[in-house]
């Protein structure tokens, strides 16, 4: 039989979730970039995040380029997380994830970043409503200062609290009839992909 001894640490983390479930700001660590297109052609970057708490973050998608290769708004977001991140270039490298042939961005693995995140409520196939979890905007960790005030040499962070201050959930705008629940979570499935 096997005898126990108690762990402070472990009977801290009882009960508490390993997932960012709250619309908020995070300072963290990309674990993970990779590249995807949606069954319509739209291409994007994966992220994988985790906080300084340890709770993480996944599917967080940023879609960069249309079918036809134009640039659309998540491309923004991502010039201003490689600007936050201090990455000027960022080279595709073909790896396996489980099991699976993927092409990374390593350029991001393990930078260091802040994120404000919002929580967006989604329709699921089967009709019940999920929730995932989009990069409204980055920071640089260490300063809190946004893209442009960094391009701009400002070393007083004034654009994140003001940002911050008008960061609200996204709710769905219409629920489905008899559906007043939210389940769902980005850790346990890949949300809707927006461009199907």
């Amino acid at each position: 039989m096997r005898k126990y001894e108690f762990n402070e640490e472990s009977a801290r983390q009882a009960g508490v979730s390993n997932f960012i479930d709250a619309t908020g700001k995070y300072k963290g660590s990309i674990t993970q970039a990779k590249l995807v297109m949606s069954r319509q052609g739209t291409e994007g970057v994966e992220l994988t995040f985790e906080a300084e708490d340890g709770r993480v973050a996944n599917y967080l998608q940023l879609w960069t380029f249309d079918k036809d290769g134009k640039p659309i708004y998540g491309k923004k977001v991502m010039d201003a997380l490689m600007c936050c991140a201090r990455v000027k270039t960022l080279t595709p490298q073909e790896t396996i994830i489980d099991g699976q042939n993927t092409t990374v961005l390593p350029g991001l693995h393990g930078r260091r970043i802040g994120l404000l995140l919002q929580r967006e409520e989604y329709l699921k196939r089967d009709g019940d409503v999920g929730y995932k979890f989009n990069i409204y905007a980055p920071f640089h960790a260490d300063t809190e200062l946004m893209a442009a005030e960094l391009l701009d040499g400002k070393t007083t962070p004034e654009a994140l609290p003001k940002v911050l201050e008008g960061l609200r959930d996204k709710p769905l705008r219409s629920r489905p009839a008899g559906n007043q629940s939210s389940s769902g979570h980005p850790a346990s499935e890949n949300p809707a992909d927006p461009w199907e």
